[in-house]
């Protein structure tokens, strides 16, 4: 009878266990529920804000339009866009847990080129300004990438090396200009299809003519000679893009 009643107590006891370990489980929230944490939220929305805040595209529209004021040679409003530029850029998010797609050492190259840029409007040196804004709006480009804002980056690439390439003939570094064309012939290789797809035939093959010229070239003159045309048909595959609301 004792024995019985010990098996009883026993028995009794692993069914007041389970009820127990079965209420704690319910009641814990469960991993796969797919509910963040409170500081994935935080994160998570920290990262939404940043790429909210900071406005790439205008950044890009005021180099743009800096640029265009230095080839002009009115320094005057280069430096207004600048003024403007610098505005934005204090939204930049910062890189580190809070900005995990942001990249250190894009920040570091930011603001080296950024300080550049202010050296060469103070001393008016339009090749230096070329230059640092150039590479600034690659930044930007990139930063907008990692930050998920830019839907094609092949198309601000295309940018970038088409500015590099006639700074470098300006220079007559044929080094540098044959990478430049290299980096051209890649990038197109990923636009190409996207452009030939819909109405811009006409644009692929007088791009594709232009790096036939670009790869046939053997003096600086002659790329500088491309240079003017290039940047003219990159500004229509711009265009071609706009339209179509990618930017």
């Amino acid at each position: 009878m004792r024995g019985r009643l010990m098996y009883l107590a026993a028995v009794g006891g692993c069914f007041l266990l389970a009820g127990v370990v079965l209420w704690h489980h319910l009641r814990a929230p469960s991993p796969r529920d797919g509910r963040p944490s409170s500081e994935a939220r935080v994160f998570s929305t920290s990262v939404r804000e940043g790429a909210l805040t900071f406005d790439g595209r205008r950044a890009l529209e005021e180099l743009d339009a800096l640029l265009e004021a230095v080839e002009e040679g009115d320094w005057a409003r280069a430096r207004a866009h600048f003024s403007e530029f610098e505005r934005i850029a204090r939204a930049l998010p910062s890189p580190g847990l809070t900005h995990p797609d942001v990249s250190f050492a894009l920040m570091d190259f930011f603001h080296l080129y950024r300080v550049q840029l202010e050296r060469a409007l103070s001393t008016e040196d339009s090749a230096g300004a070329m230059f640092a804004g150039n590479q600034l709006g690659d930044i930007i480009w990139d930063l907008r990438v990692q930050l998920g804002r830019a839907p094609l980056p092949e198309l601000g690439r295309l940018r970038y090396l088409e500015r590099d390439l006639r700074y470098w003939s300006e220079m007559g570094d044929e080094q540098m200009i044959r990478a430049r064309i290299r980096g051209l012939e890649r990038t197109w290789t990923s636009l190409r299809p996207v452009i030939a797809s819909g109405r811009g035939r006409e644009l692929v093959e007088r791009f594709d003519e232009l790096l036939e010229q670009l790869r046939a070239a053997h003096a600086v003159e002659e790329y500088r000679e491309i240079a003017p045309e290039l940047e003219e048909v990159v500004q229509q595959v711009e265009a071609h893009f706009s339209e179509r609301g990618v930017r």
